[in-house]
């Protein structure tokens, strides 16, 4: 185990190329890119390009024309265990979208108040990427060797979307996508931190989700032979009824860890409203339901199935309609028990760093690091942004009635995104200085700091 007095000399090394001002014009830079789902690329060029002018080698993953993953990695002596830190380039809107509020914090443009910074995506997340890639820079600059290696991966394709009906191309293309790319194409680790909106809580454990679309279709007639009785979207509010009955009982009875697993009427389609003349032939609803960890997306198309049963069975108009349903888009929970490595070292780089233990929430929005632990990866949540500027002191994300303001839309802390750089510091040198015998991992000594695990950097990858 290396000396004590040596790590905290090599952290302050490291620690001292922190510059608050270079990180704020990242995290601006970064913002004032705009990155919807299924058009990263520019945001992935702009990260490899500072990837290259700091020497941290890049694994090259463009995985369609406008999308591409920003992978950097440096290289340790060869002993020890490989790092993740993964987070995603995509935004949750375009900024664009018809009633979206008009204000700084859902556009791509970065606006600093004060010691805030407003701006799409800089909540979600990348004032964690921000801080994530200046670590980075700073241990590059430091001369710091380590055992192991640190993996920086900026994903596309995480934010919940999927194609379904009209809905089709790059831009409905999300769900962890960009991350199961990685991970499937050289971008592997033995521990991974991810940096969604925590506000610098260990998020020990996070909701996936299953997305059902239940169609009803009936025959073309004027409304002059309609009735409430042949009409698929009055029909369709007996089964919304039904749901929700069923989903305010199911919230309860499958919460985990303080998280309610949600059950939310969606979205609403029917009719032709160019032809309001005809009775609605067809009328399609969508459900999101919370998975949380340890169930299954199986379980829930079980249970909608059944309550769906439950109604048609009572009811001669229902039974008179053709129904389709199938479940069309969906993501596992997971959790990070606290006996795993990566657990004890955020807990103990979070209170290194800040003086204070860490707060442990569990969150139940989806993240990649459902895909991360699927694939033997260890991983949990520690963000840089998450707290509110509406928060009272010490208030932190968790509880799901404060954890977002609609109103002033994504904004991050400059000094939290500073602080969680400094997190990311220490962590990666408290891991990365350990070797794998150390760390009871298995796994042969590699040759040498110039033996590569992945490919190799190639001039033609645009940066």
């Amino acid at each position: 185990m290396i000396d004590p007095k040596k790590l905290a000399a090599m952290k302050k090394k490291a620690l001292k190329l922190i510059d608050r001002e270079r990180l704020l014009q990242l995290a601006c830079d970064l913002v004032d890119i705009p990155s919807p789902t299924g058009h990263e690329k520019a945001c992935a060029d702009y990260i490899i390009g500072r990837y290259r002018r700091a020497g941290i080698k890049v694994l090259p993953q463009a995985f369609e024309d406008t999308r591409a993953n920003a992978i950097g990695i440096i290289k340790g002596r060869g002993d020890g265990p490989c790092l993740m830190l993964n987070g995603h380039m995509d935004t949750s809107y375009v900024g664009d979208e018809q009633y979206l509020p008009d204000t700084p914090g859902y556009k791509p443009k970065a606006v600093v108040d004060g010691e805030w910074i407003y701006g799409l995506g800089v909540y979600n997340m990348k004032g964690s990427l921000a801080a994530f890639i200046h670590a980075a820079e700073a241990l590059q600059g430091s001369g710091i060797e380590l055992e192991g290696d640190l993996l920086i991966a900026c994903v596309a394709g995480e934010i919940e979307k999927s194609q379904v009906g009209n809905y089709q191309g790059p831009l409905y293309r999300g769900g962890g996508c960009g991350t199961w790319y990685a991970i499937t194409h050289g971008a592997v680790a033995d521990f991974a931190v991810v940096g969604e909106p925590s506000g610098m809580t260990l998020m020990r454990a996070h909701g996936g989700y299953v997305w059902t679309r239940i169609t009803l279709i009936g025959d073309p007639m004027h409304t002059i032979y309609g009735t409430a009785r042949n009409n698929t979207i009055s029909n369709m509010m007996k089964i919304m009824h039904a749901l929700q009955k069923w989903g305010d009982e199911y919230e309860k009875r499958r919460a985990h860890l303080g998280m309610p697993a949600h059950v939310t009427l969606s979205a609403i389609e029917g009719g032709w409203p160019y032809r309001c003349s005809r009775v609605p032939v067809a009328c399609t609803l969508y459900v999101d339901t919370r998975l949380l960890p340890g169930q299954q997306p199986l379980e829930v198309q079980r249970e909608i199935e059944a309550v769906i049963a439950r109604v048609r069975g009572d009811d001669p108009d229902l039974q008179r309609l053709h129904l389709d349903m199938n479940m069309f888009m969906n993501q596992w929970g997971s959790e990070c028990p606290p006996e795993e490595f990566i657990f004890q070292a955020v807990a103990e780089a979070h209170r290194e760093t800040t003086g204070k233990a860490v707060e442990i929430t569990a969150i139940p929005f989806a993240s990649d690091a459902g895909e991360l632990n699927a694939h033997g990866i260890p991983a949990l949540n520690y963000g840089a942004a998450g707290r509110l500027r509406t928060f009272r002191a010490g208030e932190h994300p968790g509880d799901l009635t404060k954890d977002w303001n609609p109103g002033q839309g994504e904004h991050a802390s400059i000094e939290d995104i500073l602080q969680a750089t400094r997190v990311y510091v220490n962590l990666i040198v408290n891991v990365c200085t350990r070797t794998r015998a150390e760390l009871g991992l298995k796994g042969k000594k590699r040759r040498g700091k110039d033996t590569d695990d992945q490919e190799e950097d190639t001039d033609d990858f645009a940066a």
